[in-house]
C-alpha cells in the first residue's frame, strides 16, 4: 500500500468578508466584522436579528457556459461551494475542464471531492404554496401533503437540497471522476472531510483532492430552529460587532451565518512533478466521538477534543513540546 505524503497546493473561499480567500484575510488583518443585521429576510419577530451574509455575487460567472441551466437546482449552499472550488483549483494552478477544457492539466481520473455539509433548509418561498395547500381549517394535514402539497414543489427540488449535491455539482462543473464524498458531522465535518482525502491520497487511490465545505444558515427556517434550540444570540442585536464572542465567558449564544472553505490536496510527489507552490503539508489528523446526549452542554470535560487531538499528535509523530 502506498504511504504518499499529502500537501496543500491552493486553497479558496466564500464568506462574509469577502468573495475569495485574499478579501477575506485582507478584511480579518482590518479588523472587519462579518455580523450585520440580516438583510436576506425580514428579521422582525426573530429573538436573533444577526448574521455573517456573504457579499453579494452572481453564480452564473462562476458557472461554465454549458452548466449554466443547473444553477437553478442550486440551494445557496451549493452556490457557495461552486465559488470556493473554482478559486481553489485556480490558485493549485490546476485547470479542468470547467476552467478550460482546452487545457486540462489533471487527470479526472485520480482527482477526488470530499466535502463537509449540513442540512439543507429549503426555500420559504417555495416550500410555502406547497405548506398551505396542505392545511385543513388552519392545521396542517399530513394526508393532504402527501396529496395536494408535494405536487406544488419542483419535481426536481431534492436535487437542490440533499447534502450530497454540493459535491455533485463541483464534480460535474469540473469533470471529478475519482472518490467521491460527503461528510454530514456538523461543525466537523469540513476537517473530516479533508481528513479522508488525505487518507484517500495517502493510500493511492488519487493524486489530487479537492477538500472542504459549504454551508449557509442565513434561512427563516434555520434562524427559528437556532432560537427554538436556544443557540442563537439573543443579545447585541443593535451591537452587531459585540454579538459574537465564542471564547468570551459570558458569551450568550452563537450568531450563524454562510460560507465556503476549500483545499487542493496532492501527493507531494504529483505537486513537486508540475511545479506546484507547496503551502502546508498534512501530517496528521484525529477524531474522535462525543458521546454527551446535552445538546447545549458540548464536552464540558474537554475528553473528546483531548483524544482527537492525541490522535493527531500520534500520527504526526509529534511530542506537546514539540509544538
Amino acid at each position: 500500500m502506498s504511504s504518499a505524503r499529502v500537501v496543500i497546493t491552493g486553497f479558496g473561499a466564500i464568506s462574509p468578508l469577502g468573495l475569495t480567500a485574499a478579501e477575506m484575510w485582507a478584511s480579518l488583518c482590518a479588523g472587519r466584522v462579518g455580523i450585520d443585521k440580516i438583510t436576506a429576510f425580514d428579521p422582525v419577530g426573530f429573538d436573533c436579528q444577526l448574521a455573517g451574509q456573504v457579499p453579494e455575487y452572481t453564480i452564473r460567472d462562476y458557472v461554465p457556459k454549458a452548466h449554466r441551466k443547473a444553477t437553478k437546482l442550486m440551494s445557496r449552499d451549493i452556490e457557495l461551494a461552486v465559488v470556493a472550488a473554482q478559486e481553489a483549483f485556480n490558485h493549485a494552478g490546476l485547470v479542468t475542464k470547467g476552467i478550460d477544457p482546452e487545457n486540462v492539466n489533471i487527470d479526472p481520473e485520480r482527482t477526488a471531492i470530499n466535502l463537509g455539509a449540513g442540512l439543507i433548509s429549503c426555500d420559504l418561498v417555495e416550500l410555502a404554496p406547497a405548506v398551505a395547500a396542505s392545511l385543513t381549517n388552519g392545521k396542517f394535514d399530513i394526508k393532504k401533503w402527501g396529496k395536494e402539497g408535494i405536487e406544488r414543489m419542483t419535481p426536481l427540488w431534492l436535487l437542490k437540497y440533499l447534502p450530497n449535491m454540493l459535491a455533485c455539482h463541483v464534480g460535474i462543473i469540473h469533470d471529478i471522476q475519482g472518490p467521491s464524498n460527503t461528510i454530514t458531522c456538523a461543525e466537523a465535518a469540513s476537517h473530516l472531510a479533508m481528513a479522508e482525502a488525505a487518507q484517500m491520497i495517502t493510500r493511492g487511490a488519487g493524486d489530487v483532492a479537492l477538500a472542504g465545505g459549504a454551508e449557509a444558515k442565513v434561512n427563516p427556517i434555520v434562524m427559528i430552529r437556532q432560537c427554538l434550540l436556544k443557540r442563537a444570540t439573543i443579545e447585541n442585536n443593535d451591537a452587531p460587532a459585540s454579538a459574537c464572542r465564542p471564547f468570551d465567558a459570558g458569551a450568550k449564544g452563537s450568531v450563524f451565518g454562510e460560507a465556503a472553505g476549500m483545499v487542493v490536496l496532492e501527493s507531494l510527489d504529483h505537486a513537486e512533478k508540475r511545479g506546484a507552490n507547496v503551502y502546508a503539508e498534512v501530517a496528521g489528523f484525529g477524531q474522535s466521538n462525543n458521546i454527551n446526549p446535552a445538546y447545549e452542554q458540548l464536552e464540558p470535560d474537554g475528553k473528546g477534543i483531548r483524544i482527537a487531538i492525541e490522535k493527531a499528535m500520534a500520527e504526526a509523530r509529534i511530542d506537546p513540546e514539540d509544538l
